[in-house]
């Protein structure tokens, strides 16, 4: 009867191991090995004190076993009690010095408690008894990887799967050794022996997931977490990861029941009444995604959490986000957190005055508000700098995240140029930039070279980084209809024709050329003769390789554009690099190869001047409509309308400002200047 216990121990039966092991227990209560199969058959039910006793009994009726304090040290370390576990693995070796289970687990408890030199003094303890043991190889591996050792660790477990291939511990070792080091099919091959040896580990399960995802094997993965919440029905994580992966096959149905049944699990986890949401519009039924959030304020009306969600869901469904934050504040009329959510909408929807009320309200009731911080700086910018910078002074105190601080930065830099106090603004932009954000990095700028395949024909549009042309593509937009390609900047591009954010070498596969132009173009319904296509960056290669089509560059003084990139960012959303000089010298290739395109082609190049639209705007609707040859001119009243930031704030310093930082941006601007002089802006 004893090896069918052991079956149903291993298939994860552990109830009917306990029914076998408590009948055989009956007919022979005398017998030491009975108690012990009852031992762990308690164990596995996780009734960890009942299986104690049995152990108790059976070590009290066979104290010559060494394997039964072993067992007890096992459960004790289960339990959370590494103390006692050592002091039965000692018990034990003190009846066998050469028990080698003995070591291996005194070694696994000076590992868990970082004792590594009493883990190494054990490890040469047992290999002096077996150092092939796979047991002992796996101890001494453990004590390799708290090393840091990796190599030497995946040496010793790949050495004790080959002494026992069925050993799940050795399996389940090297599995995740080879995750360690980056290895995610080797991990999933190791760990999927693993489980089929055991099951019912749901540990095991976890781990084989973990290298599943990063294999991104979606097939197996999803059979693994079946097999996971069949053992561990409540396991939340892996509800999550399947709701998601059904999301992600568009199984609607079934992320609807793993949604449900994480809601009964944590009924106020916002998180997961988020994706619930989210599920049930997908399905189409927004009165249902509401309702799973409106049921969850019934029963916690103070929770500003879920009401936070509640508001951001229903703006992302053009609802009525006002009411929604009107039955807020009626629920919670002393929440900070509310009266921020007020004064954030005043402000988007250009109520200033309300906006600056409401931020006062919500930071009388706590400073620690970010976002109404941030609403009342904006309105001390716009009506008082001095008491700005007295607000940055104490944000910048709490800005502990690279975020934070380059947010502050760039505050204090702006304030201090409204007060036309420049050095100190360099200094703050100057820092700022140092602090690197993660935006698309620099694409490198390549020669022109001989292309061999031309035939490109259509209309291109440039604009250097700092030249703010999102009110041009806003005026072009309803005359040019689909013709105007504006995608590239999008997160999840339309094309991929090496012509966007990423450029891969000219020669190799990737890199652009005339056919995957026009093989992108025509991919979204239109022929390139009809194209008007934005591209992000301009260099002599991507001359050579889309030679026969037109160039419209809409430029800005460089100097003007570098600092406009440095403070406000740019429309292709390209990383400003640590160093100011190293920004110049990249802006100005781009720069130098438009110049060379204007003197020798093979563009015809329609330049543009977008320095100040608000008052050129009917020269520059007019030149569009030439350089594109439209039927009608774009809306010079959309190309005065500058696209501002939140609070009615500037996105862009007004032209010539760059002279006021000629000082402190020297270095740069002597990079920059002989190019502004050939596109013909002064010297000075």
């Amino acid at each position: 009867m004893s090896d069918h216990i052991l079956a149903a121990l291993r298939s994860g039966q552990a109830a009917e191991a306990l029914s076998l092991a408590e009948a055989q227990l009956a007919e022979q209560p005398e017998l030491a090995e009975n108690h012990y199969w009852q031992a762990l058959a308690l164990q596995s039910l996780g009734r960890k004190d009942e299986a104690l006793a049995a152990i108790d009994a059976a070590i009290a009726r066979a104290p010559e076993r060494g394997d039964f304090p072993m067992t007890r040290s096992v459960m004790l370390l289960g339990a959370g009690d590494p103390v006692q576990a050592q002091s039965g693995l000692m018990d034990a070796l003190a009846l066998n010095p050469n028990y080698l289970p003995a070591y291996v687990g005194l070694i696994h408890i000076a590992v868990g408690q970082n004792n590594l030199a009493e883990a190494a003094r054990l490890v040469r303890l047992a290999e002096r008894v077996d150092a092939e043991d796979a047991d002992v190889l796996i101890a001494y591996g453990s004590l390799l990887q708290a090393q840091g050792d990796a190599d030497g660790a995946l040496a010793k477990y790949t050495r004790a799967s080959e002494r026992n291939p069925d050993s799940v511990l050795a399996l389940s070792s090297l599995g995740n050794a080879y995750l360690q080091k980056g290895m995610p099919s080797f991990a999933v091959q190791a760990l999927n022996r693993a489980s089929s040896l055991s099951p019912a580990q749901p540990g095991l399960l976890r781990t084989l997931i973990t290298a599943l995802l990063a294999e991104n094997d979606l097939a197996a993965l999803g059979s693994a977490l079946d097999r996971l919440l069949v053992l561990v029905a409540d396991d939340r994580n892996a509800l999550q990861l399947r709701m998601q992966l059904h999301l992600h096959q568009n199984d609607l149905a079934g992320a609807l029941v793993d949604g449900e049944s994480l809601r009964m699990l944590a009924p106020d986890d916002a998180n997961v009444l988020n994706h619930l949401s989210q599920v049930h519009l997908r399905l189409g039924d927004a009165a249902a995604a509401r309702a799973v959030l409106d049921d969850a304020l019934s029963v916690q009306p103070e929770n500003d959490a879920l009401w936070q969600l509640r508001c951001t869901f229903e703006a992302g469904l053009g609802g009525d986000s006002k009411a929604q934050i009107t039955r807020w504040l009626t629920a919670c009329p002393g929440s900070g957190a509310a009266l921020e959510a007020l004064a954030v909408h005043a402000e988007a929807t250009g109520d200033l005055p309300a906006a600056a009320a409401a931020a006062d309200a919500a930071l009388a009731i706590s400073e620690a508000l970010p976002l109404a911080q941030f609403v009342k700086l904006r309105q001390e910018v716009r009506d008082n700098p001095e008491a700005a910078l007295d607000r940055l002074s104490a944000l910048a105190q709490r800005a502990s995240s690279p975020e934070a601080q380059r947010m502050v930065l760039a505050w204090i830099g702006l304030v201090s140029d409204r007060l036309g106090r420049y050095a100190e603004a360099a200094e703050a932009f100057t820092r700022m930039a140092q602090i690197v954000p993660p935006l698309k990095t620099l694409p490198m700028p390549y020669a022109a070279r001989d292309v061999p395949e031309i035939g490109a024909e259509g209309r291109l549009l440039w604009a250097p980084v700092g030249a703010r042309i999102e009110p041009v593509l806003n005026a072009l937009a309803p005359v040019l209809g689909a013709r105007l390609l504006a995608d590239r900047n999008q997160p999840s591009p339309a094309r991929d024709d090496g012509f966007g954010a990423f450029r891969a070498e000219p020669g190799t596969e990737y890199a652009g050329s005339a056919f995957s132009w026009r093989t992108g173009v025509q991919a979204l319904g239109l022929q390139p003769a009809e194209a008007v296509d934005w591209l992000p960056q301009w260099d002599g290669y991507t001359a050579a390789a889309l030679a026969g089509t037109e160039l419209t560059a809409l430029i800005i003084d460089p100097r003007d554009a570098l600092i406009n990139w440095l403070v406000f960012g740019s429309a292709q959303s390209y990383v400003f690099l640590p160093k100011i000089p190293q920004s110049a010298k990249w802006l100005a290739a781009g720069l130098y190869a438009l110049a060379e395109t204007i003197d020798h082609g093979p563009q015809t190049v329609h330049v543009i001047r977008i320095d100040a639209p608000e008052t050129d705007a009917l020269a520059i609707a007019a030149q569009l409509q030439s350089a594109l040859a439209t039927d009608a001119a774009p809306d010079a009243s959309v190309l005065a309308t500058p696209v501002l930031a939140l609070g009615g704030m500037p996105n862009r310093f007004p032209a010539g400002h760059w002279r006021n930082y000629r000082d402190a941006f020297a270095e740069a601007f002597a990079v920059l200047t002989p190019l502004s002089v050939r596109l013909g802006y002064p010297q000075d």
